[in-house]
């Protein structure tokens, strides 16, 4: 049972994962891929940083993307980014309340 208890906890950290593997090399920084989001973001409404997370996607270059959102200062209104792991941005969209368009 215990080690049914410990294998659930590493799948779910596993998930959680927030930063790009060390093994992967020509991957961007947290900061750069925050960077080219606010370059790209034109609302200067939406100028607070509220999600940076490294999303794993074998389909993606370099094995996964950043998200990045951006939202204004009540955080209800926002814009997200996905940035892969050279810097080009493969989606953007809105945010309204917690969804996602």
């Amino acid at each position: 049972m215990r080690y049914l208890l410990l294998l659930a906890i590493l799948v779910f950290q596993a998930g959680c994962e927030t930063e790009p593997p060390a093994h992967a090399t020509g991957i961007i920084t947290k900061e750069r891929a925050i960077a080219i989001a606010i370059d790209a973001n034109k609302d200067p409404e939406f100028d607070k940083v509220t999600r940076a997370t490294w999303r794993i996607d074998p389909t993606a270059i370099g094995g996964g993307y950043w998200a990045v959102d951006l939202k204004d200062e009540d955080e209800e209104l926002g814009r997200f980014f996905l940035v892969d792991g050279h810097g080009k941005i493969v989606g953007r969209g809105r945010i309204e309340g917690d969804n996602y368009f």
